[in-house]
């Protein structure tokens, strides 16, 4: 393995990491475009176009840093000061990859669990309040589906790392098989 083979390996692993951000950039476009027909469509079109914005810099950095890897280390120039000698790590390609979602999924769960803990226990104290008193303020759900999803995706991170593997594998095989260089 080369030194340009860790710089891909590592940007990689940062974009599967970015992805998602990406999902949880998401829920506020479509939370905008219903604010269009509640609110004033001047304010709202603007705060729809700065989230679609935002999301589209989430996905365009996630497709460089997965799909156009080699061409970030060319123009960053990562690999310009360091030797052409092969470094000694005897790990396949797909195995750093599945070591990478895994820890992706592990991390994602271990910010997303505090959350969903603490938007159940504001549930639980909601429900428990508009029992006793009848004029509580509405529950905000937002949060709660946010946390909830991102215990899915940590999960799914986990539980379908391989087909992830096999999707960048492939991306990555498609690509330089259409690489006219």
């Amino acid at each position: 393995m080369k030194a340009k083979d860790l710089f891909t390996i590592i940007l990689k692993i940062f974009g599967i990491y970015l992805i998602k951000d990406v999902l949880f950039s998401i829920p506020p476009v479509l939370y905008e475009i219903l604010q269009v027909f509640c609110v004033s469509k001047e304010m709202a079109f603007i705060s729809l176009v700065v989230s679609l914005l935002k999301t589209g810099i989430y996905i365009w950095i996630v497709y460089m840093l997965l799909f156009k890897t080699n061409f970030l280390i060319s123009k960053l120039d990562l690999t310009s000061n360091l030797s052409e000698e092969p470094l000694i790590v005897n790990l396949h390609r797909s195995s750093i990859y599945t070591i990478a979602i895994i820890v992706s999924g592990i991390l994602i769960l271990t910010f997303a669990i505090p959350g969903l803990v603490k938007q159940l226990y504001f549930l639980y104290e909601y429900n428990n309040s508009r029992d006793r008193l009848f004029n509580v303020n509405t529950f905000e759900y937002s949060n709660l589906l946010t946390a909830i999803s991102e215990a899915i995706i940590g999960l799914l991170f986990l539980g379908n790392q391989k087909a992830l593997v096999n999707y960048i594998e492939m991306r990555r095989r498609d690509a330089k098989n259409s690489d006219p260089l």
